[in-house]
């Protein structure tokens, strides 16, 4: 139950209002004992006026041990009132409403403390002179056990007049227990309130459910509708979207790599598959049975190439998750273009370098790589006797190197293309150059696994120029100290 938000939504919002309701409880009830006090006290002090006016102007009628209080005072305030009480103060306070009369006593002393009169007089307050030091006054006893109100009187006396709390007591008991069993009740239909509320709520998120599901299940197409999403959830939504569009192109072009691999493997084995099968035809001569091995060890070369270049591309691709360090260019740019100087030599190409110190931050070997691989591409569609140029230069405090050749050229509809895995542009070339289509794919790779990338512009006057563009000096900073010196 745990586990699920609308369950945990509820709880916490129920619990919330429960605290809120308690909290405001909590202050009525404080605000309703202080105005049954008031009223206590306010019929204390009428009955404490009426007392001494008696006294003042009927002192005679003071002198019996029972004081005769029939008209002492008006008849009780909620007797009298033709305001009758509502069905909520009944259900609040039953008791202050049940008819009863306003319980109190009274009592008279002279001034040498002896009792003068009293009326229903509890025991313990006849006792001792407490009110000397009270006068004029209205306080609870020290035991809380009733509210008293005294005054002086004519000769030094001191009357008395008093209530007991007990009323009170039972009052804010029944109040007390008002709020805690209607809190109680509250309880249940406002948590299926907000449970209903809740559910509503997360309809859109259902949906967004049953739409992941349905692509799981193998619909592809499905996407989240955003006319149906509620104004908050349109950027989730679009983001998922957005998101499933991408894994899409992602699943076609794996399940397109995966055919083009299998196609580039299974020529070169039905080639060598051919070849035994002609051989065990019929008798080969010595010199045709080399042909067949040669024409064997050359589709199985083949095969090595296209493995170890999908290799490269798999390392290619785990290049940003890799570690980099601080290094210098030059070294590697030279040494690439040595390592080329001879497949150059065999097209009778000649290789241009202009190159100077510049700190980049990278792996050594997979930027090897790439300047191998675009110094080759650029060599095989050089005409015989061309010219391939290598640049390094700086720019917009990025470090850039331009390999350029003046070929045939690449179409400009086509340059993205040239990236693409398994893509040639003249698929003649295949057989003459063993080429597998992976060289491009695998540099643009590598170079923004280093935060970098790999641009085509045409070379003026005819051929393709790649440039090949490093990280900012502050990007790659802080990403060679993450990876340590």
């Amino acid at each position: 139950m745990l586990r699920s938000l609308r369950w945990r939504a509820t709880i916490s919002i129920a619990l919330f209002l429960i605290a809120i309701a308690i909290a405001i409880r909590s202050v009525n009830y404080e605000v309703t004992r202080e105005i049954l006090l008031r009223d206590i006290d306010t019929q204390l002090w009428t009955r404490l006026d009426a007392f001494k006016t008696r006294q003042q102007f009927a002192p005679e009628t003071l002198l019996g041990p029972e004081l005769a209080f029939t008209e002492l005072a008006l008849p009780d305030l909620r007797a009298a009132s033709d305001l009758k009480p509502s069905v909520a103060m009944r259900l609040l306070i039953p008791s202050a409403v049940s008819g009863r009369p306003f319980p109190w006593f009274a009592g008279a002393w002279r001034e040498d403390g002896s009792l003068l009169a009293a009326l229903r007089l509890p025991e313990g307050i006849a006792r001792g002179e407490p009110w000397r030091d009270s006068m004029e006054t209205i306080r609870t006893t020290p035991d809380g056990t009733a509210r008293l109100a005294a005054c002086r009187g004519n000769d030094g006396t001191v009357l008395l007049v008093g209530t007991p709390l007990a009323p009170l007591a039972q009052a804010l008991r029944e109040v007390l227990w008002f709020y805690v069993w209607t809190v109680a009740l509250a309880i249940p239909p406002m948590a299926l309130a907000m449970w209903w509320i809740l559910s509503r709520m997360m309809l859109p998120l259902s949906r967004i459910s049953r739409t992941a599901a349905t692509i799981a299940a193998g619909d592809f197409a499905a996407r989240i509708d955003l006319a149906a999403a509620d104004s908050e959830l349109v950027g989730m939504a679009t983001t998922l979207n957005l998101m499933l569009d991408r894994l899409e192109k992602i699943r076609i072009s794996q399940a397109r790599f995966n055919a083009d691999v299998a196609h580039e493997i299974l020529n070169p084995i039905h080639g060598i598959l051919l070849q035994a099968d002609l051989a065990q035809q019929r008798p080969r001569t010595t010199n045709e049975l080399a042909r067949t091995v040669e024409h064997c060890r050359a589709l199985a070369l083949r095969i090595q190439k296209l493995s170890e270049a999908l290799l490269a591309l798999s390392k290619a691709e785990s290049a940003a998750d890799g570690p980099l360090a601080r290094l210098d260019l030059e070294p590697i740019v030279e040494e690439a273009a040595t390592q080329v100087e001879e497949l150059a030599q065999a097209r009778q190409v000649t290789i241009e370098v202009d190159s100077h110190s510049a700190q980049v931050v990278g792996n050594a070997d997979l930027l090897h790589q790439v300047f191998v691989n675009l110094l080759a591409n650029s060599i095989e569609y050089s005409p015989v006797g061309g010219r391939v140029e290598i640049v390094m230069a700086k720019a917009g405090g990025r470090v850039v190197v331009r390999v350029t050749d003046h070929g045939e050229g690449i179409p400009a509809d086509r340059a993205e293309q040239v990236f693409e895995r398994f893509f040639r542009e003249d698929s003649s070339r295949v057989t003459a150059t063993g080429g597998h289509g992976l060289g491009l794919a695998i540099c643009r790779s590598i170079m923004r696994g280093h935060g970098g990338d790999v641009i085509w512009h045409p070379t003026p006057g005819g051929g393709a120029t790649f440039e090949v563009t490093f990280a900012a000096e502050n990007v790659a900073a802080d990403r060679a100290d993450l990876n340590g010196p």
